[in-house]
Formats: structure tokens, sequence, C-alpha cells
């Protein structure tokens, strides 16, 4: 029988999403044109002007002396997985809502940052904290800590050099360099979760865990952010609770891949 996929896996499209995938496997860090070309095992002039059209299109980007994911390919990409991640953590995030009484955010990395792509809140409004949306780095808050706690050290470390000052980190955030930063890190892997007490923001408080794919990547976290003055007591506790959330959801991903 002939194989229908033959076209397909000689076609331009195909080769495009070889690249593609190359460059996303090495994110966030960008890649050279001809380290692509080595692993696709394409001539590199060809895989340059491959990489030429992916940028033209907005689906990847130059980034220094190499490329990186692009907007478009995160746009998509949020729209899918994003949508489906946000449709089987909604009930789980309503239920941490009743129990703490406070608002329950989903974020994800994108690039260096944490963003908010979904938030649940209580019936008091005066509670609710409008994070939808919007970006802050990872390295200062308790939900980015989580994510980039994904990463491994080699690459935490490319990231945020050990002995190099954190551009822009606040006088309270208590990773001013890489090696702090590795620090808390190693301790977030260690206990499961992480916290901040005004790190991010004076008078605010946050506790975060990870979630976990099918194969036990971390792919986002569950995060609560509230008043200092009525929530740091409750820090750990709401931890605990967001962690048996957390691993519902990775079950209902687990249940989707089979």
């Amino acid at each position: 029988m002939p194989n229908s996929h033959a076209p397909f896996r000689n076609s331009g499209l195909e080769r495009d999403l070889e690249i593609i995938e190359v460059v996303a496997a090495a994110s966030p860090l960008p890649i050279r044109n001809g380290e692509v070309a080595l692993k696709t095992n394409r001539d590199k002039s060809q895989t340059s002007r491959a990489i030429n059209r992916l940028i033209d299109s907005g689906m990847l980007l130059r980034s220094g002396s190499g490329v990186i994911v692009g907007p478009r390919l995160y746009a998509i990409a949020r729209y899918t997985f994003e949508a489906q991640l946000v449709a089987l953590a909604r009930g789980e995030m309503h239920g941490l809502v009743h129990k703490l009484g406070e608002t329950v955010h989903l974020t994800v990395l994108q690039g260096l940052n944490v963003v908010t792509v979904h938030s649940e809140s209580p019936a008091h409004g005066f509670r609710a904290l409008s994070w939808m949306g919007v970006t802050a780095p990872s390295y200062m808050t308790s939900s980015g800590r989580v994510l980039l706690s994904g990463l491994d050290d080699e690459q935490l470390e490319r990231l945020y050099p050990l002995d190099q000052k954190i551009e822009g980190a606040p006088p309270l955030c208590l990773t001013q360099n890489g090696r702090e930063l590795l620090s808390a890190i190693h301790q977030i892997r260690e206990s499961g979760y992480a916290t901040v007490v005004e790190e991010y923001e004076p008078g605010l408080v946050g506790a975060s865990v990870p979630i976990r794919d099918f194969s036990g990547v971390i792919v986002a976290a569950l995060n609560v952010a509230a008043p200092k003055a009525r929530f740091v007591n409750s820090l750990t506790s709401a931890a605990q609770e967001m962690a048996k959330a957390a691993t519902r959801i990775t079950k209902s991903l687990t249940d989707i891949k089979k």
C-alpha cells in the first residue's frame, strides 16, 4: 500500500516544522542557524533561507546571533494548549476559590516572564486581583519560580549567571542574583511549591504550585496572591490545597493524551 504521508514528509511544510521543533526545543535560549541545520541534517544555506521565511511570517524571531520561537507561533500554541488547559483547570480553580476565599490564577511561562492566562475570583469583588494577560518577571514571583524550576540547572545558569546581579530586582526580592535564584529553585523542587512575601509588590504575598503534563514536564502553575495582612499565615496550607488540585489537573491532561 502506498504511503499516504510521503508527499507531506517531503514537503516544505514538513521541513519548516522540523526547524520550528528544533528552535522550540532550545527555548527560551536562541539557537544559531548552523546548529539548526546540523540538528535537521539539512544544508546550511537552505536552512537559513527557510528560517528567514519563518521569521518573515512571525513563526520565528531573531534574537542576537540566533533565533527563538516567534510571536505568531506562541499565539497559535496558546490558543490551542491554553484553551485546553483552562477548560481542565477551571473547575479545580473554582473549588480552590471556595476553599481559600481568594482569587486563584493559572499562569504559564512566556520567555522569561510569567503571564496569567485565567483567573477565578470569589464573589466578593474587592478580593479579586485583575491579572489576566499581565506579565511579570519570573525570577521574583512564586509562580514564575515554580515555572523556572522545570528548567535544569545548566539552563538556569545560562539565563541567570550565578554571580551576576539580576537587573531590576526590587530591594525586597530574595533573588538578587543567579546564585540566589538557583538556591530558591532547589528549595522549590524539594518542597513542591513556592511562596513569596512582598518580593514582587509591597503588602502582597503569594503561593504557587506546578502543573505537569503527561510526561512530567511543568507546563503551568496555579497561584494565589493576596494582601499580607489577611493571608500570610495561610500560604503553606494554600499551597497544599493547590498541589492536590494540580495533581488532578495533571491526571486530566494524562487521560486526554491516552
